[in-house]
C-alpha cells in the first residue's frame, strides 16, 4: 500500500465521508488522505522521512511517512514489531482525545494542545525510541508531525 500516491486502500480518497474511530488503522489512513489533499501546504517545512509509532494506552499504530505523505499505516501487534527506524509518541487515551478534540474545536490546537507544550515534560504525552537519533526525528520534523496532527480537524472522529 502507497498511500503517498494516492493509492489509498478501500477506494478513499474519492469524496467518501472523512469519519473514523480513533485510535485504528482507519483514522490514521483517514488522516494521510487529508495529508495528500492538502500537500502544498506541507512543502514549507520540507520532505518528511520518518517513521512514527504512536501508542494509545496499549495500542500501537505505525506511521511511515515519506516525502509529503503517508506511504503505510499498520496495526502493530507489540513495540517490537515496529521498523528499526522509528520515534514513539505514547499517551494514554485521554490524553489523545483531549488533543484531538480541540483541534477539532479551534481548527487547530491551542497553545496548551500543541505536541510540543503536550511533550514538553513527557506529560501527558511522551516521545522515545530506541535511539537518540531516532527520538531526534520527532524534533526534526515537528512542525510537519504538527500539520499532520491538525489535519485531524477534518476528520469526524468517535472514541
Amino acid at each position: 500500500m502507497n498511500l503517498a500516491s494516492g493509492q489509498l486502500m478501500g477506494g478513499a480518497g474519492g469524496g467518501e465521508e472523512k469519519t473514523a474511530v480513533f485510535p485504528s488503522v482507519e483514522w490514521f489512513e483517514k488522516l494521510a488522505e487529508v495529508m495528500l489533499e492538502n500537500e502544498a501546504s506541507y512543502r514549507r517545512f520540507g520532505p518528511l522521512d520518518c517513521t512514527l509509532v504512536a501508542v494509545v494506552d496499549d495500542q500501537f499504530f505505525e506511521v511511515t511517512f515519506l516525502g509529503y505523505g503517508v506511504e503505510s499505516v499498520r496495526h502493530l501487534y507489540a513495540l517490537s514489531d515496529a521498523a528499526p527506524s522509528h520515534f514513539i509518541l505514547q499517551g494514554p487515551l485521554a490524553a489523545w482525545r483531549e488533543m484531538l478534540e480541540n483541534i477539532r474545536a479551534n481548527a487547530g490546537p491551542d497553545l496548551e494542545h500543541t505536541l510540543g507544550s503536550l511533550t514538553f515534560r513527557d506529560e501527558p504525552l511522551r516521545i522515545d525510541g530506541p535511539d537518540q537519533l531516532e527520538i531526534d526525528a520527532f524534533y526534526r520534523y515537528h512542525e510537519s508531525l504538527q500539520r499532520f496532527f491538525n489535519d485531524t480537524a477534518e476528520i469526524d472522529t468517535t472514541y
